[in-house]
């Protein structure tokens, strides 16, 4: 069940890579451009730029990552993956919480002038 979790965060982390990590930019464009099949007129995008469609090929791969999850290589990458996604989480809270240490620095320094 653990590795099953860990595979779902991992795929969620591939989808967010996917969409916004400028050095698969080229890669994007590439694929985009090189399967104009998988624009969709109804949707108006490509469906490799559409995070929803995106997931569930991201889906079939972490499936196959579940299933070669013994191995050290698709064990690796599902850890590298699972940390940078739940890094992403503790930095947001810890920005979270440095906004709120601003804010109050901020109000007592309004209330003392």
């Amino acid at each position: 069940m653990l590795k099953l979790i860990l595979v779902v965060i991992a795929v969620e982390a591939m989808v967010e890579l996917w969409k916004k990590a400028a050095p698969l930019q080229p890669a994007r464009e590439w694929l985009v451009r090189v399967t104009p099949f998988l624009y969709s007129e109804r949707q108006q995008t490509h469906l490799l730029q559409c995070p929803y469609c995106l997931s569930v090929y991201a889906g079939v791969a972490g499936t196959c990552l579940y299933f070669y999850a013994d191995t050290v290589p698709a064990k690796w990458l599902i850890i590298a993956l699972v940390i940078h996604r739940l890094s992403n989480f503790v930095h947001l809270a810890m920005s979270a919480l440095r906004d709120k240490q601003l804010d109050i620095r901020i109000q007592r320094t309004r209330r003392v002038q």
